[in-house]
């Protein structure tokens, strides 16, 4: 044996032995938890940072450490809940154990854990109380610790876990985390459910959409982001579930507040209150055919965009206002006639100017595209001529006052109202004062129909 090999081999023993004695009076639970102390206060930053999602980490064979979770897909439409983010990641750990591919793992959710045996996940923020985890050592330690928190104000003030002395808790609880590093190198990008249907209609899922811009459209976005705004519609859902119902078959009741020229739908699914939706009145139609539906989960199904061509032509998608009673005819009937009208997000005037641009754009040029800022509502960026308009006014003492636009959107020489619809727009929502037929508009709008009668 050499010089360097005696001292290297004195210098691992000194080390193991300076390990050994660190170690003493620890037990095997406290140095498996231990291992996760980066993940554990990682999960305190992201609540600091109003972040709530469920984590993971688990331990590769070769004893390193590494962070798991779900990403949402890139238009944001379906996220997991927390408890099946949860289950989801426990079953693909438990499988990974079996066949012996990592050691541990830990999955860290908020709970409503008090220093009790109640680990149920945290679903309102009065039932956030602790940061649970879930662990599984595969050394016949298996089961759940919680991190108890109060919150103050601003603040939040975390206790300790009560297995664990406190300079234990110290130890988990002081880690420094590295700037810049990657924590969650093994990540799973959740995709919305998905398949085509006998009738050859692709059905999408979507759990996270929502109708507040469409509200913000009707009675304008500062107005709605109000809480006076807010107490209005949930004064008018109430006021709707008084009329008596349009409609009522087996679990489903939907009725109605009308105005001159939006009416307010109300509906009711299995005894419960689901959803109240704006329809602007139109008399315009065309022909359709539908090639995908994205069902809104998180309604029960009652709310959908539907996509496919119009007049066997042009691409469109519309938020459906009727969905939730003729979604039996939309899965099965490819082919059908709607009524499509819009509310206005945003509106300006178009001036024209194509000076410092390579385009240049024909003097009766209207167009349509796609909106990059709402892509999942059936919204889009349009250059409009203004066919007519009149004054229109919702609420019961007409305190919301709009207008009723007719907007030409395609222009076609030998069909006057190829594409030409009736859009609903606040008046708060528009970038200047005077409207006045032929002029040319442009803003953001979102689509809706319905099938035609």
């Amino acid at each position: 044996m050499g010089l360097f090999d005696f001292l290297s081999n004195k210098k691992n023993d000194s080390s193991k032995k300076e390990s050994k004695e660190n170690n003493v009076g620890k037990s095997d639970f406290f140095l498996s938890m231990q291992k996760y102390s980066e993940h554990i206060k990682l999960f305190m930053n992201m609540q600091l940072q109003g972040n709530y999602a469920p984590i993971s980490a688990y331990e590769n064979n070769d004893g390193e450490i590494v962070g798991f979770l779900y990403t949402v897909g890139d238009d944001n439409s379906y996220v997991l809940s927390a408890d099946m983010a949860i289950l989801k990641m426990e079953e693909r750990f438990e499988q990974l154990l079996k066949q012996n591919k990592i050691v541990s793992y830990t999955i860290f959710y908020h709970s409503q854990f008090n220093n009790d045996n109640n680990h149920a996940i945290a679903n309102t923020d009065e039932e956030l109380k602790a940061i649970s985890i879930t662990y599984n050592f595969n050394n016949h330690q298996k089961g759940k610790i919680g991190l108890p928190y109060v919150f103050d104000k601003d603040k939040i003030n975390y206790g300790e876990f009560a297995e664990f002395t406190t300079s234990q808790n110290n130890d988990i609880l002081k880690t420094n985390l590295l700037e810049g590093k990657n924590y969650f190198e093994d990540r799973i990008e959740i995709t919305a459910p998905s398949f085509e249907n006998e009738s050859g209609i692709i059905v999408k899922k979507a759990n996270t959409l929502s109708l507040s811009n469409t509200w913000g459209g009707v009675f304008g976005f500062e107005t709605y982001r109000t809480e006076e705004g807010s107490k209005i519609l949930h004064e008018y859902f109430a006021f709707a579930l008084t009329k008596e119902p349009k409609l009522k078959r087996d679990n489903l009741s939907i009725s109605e507040v009308e105005f001159d020229d939006v009416n307010f739908k109300a509906i009711t699914h299995q005894g419960e209150l689901k959803t109240i939706l704006p329809v602007v009145k139109t008399a315009y139609q065309l022909n359709f055919e539908t090639k995908e539906i994205v069902e809104w989960e998180n309604i029960d199904n009652l709310e959908a965009i539907v996509s496919g061509r119009g007049r066997d032509t042009f691409g469109l998608w519309y938020f459906a206002t009727d969905y939730a009673e003729n979604r039996a005819i939309y899965l099965t009937q490819k082919k059908i006639n709607v009524n499509l009208s819009g509310i206005v997000f945003v509106l300006d005037i178009h001036n024209g100017d194509t000076s410092n641009s390579e385009v240049k754009y024909s003097k009766d040029f209207t167009m349509y595209m796609p909106s990059n800022d709402l892509p999942n509502y059936g919204c889009f960026d349009f250059i409009g001529e203004l066919e007519s308009f009149k004054e229109s006014y919702l609420l019961n003492d007409k305190s919301s006052k709009g207008y009723l636009l007719n907007v030409r959107l395609i222009t076609n020489q030998d069909v006057k109202d190829f594409f030409t619809i009736d859009m609903y727009v606040a008046k708060e929502n528009m970038r200047f004062s005077e409207l006045h037929v032929g002029m040319k508009l442009t803003g953001m709008f979102q689509l809706q129909g319905s099938i035609a009668s």
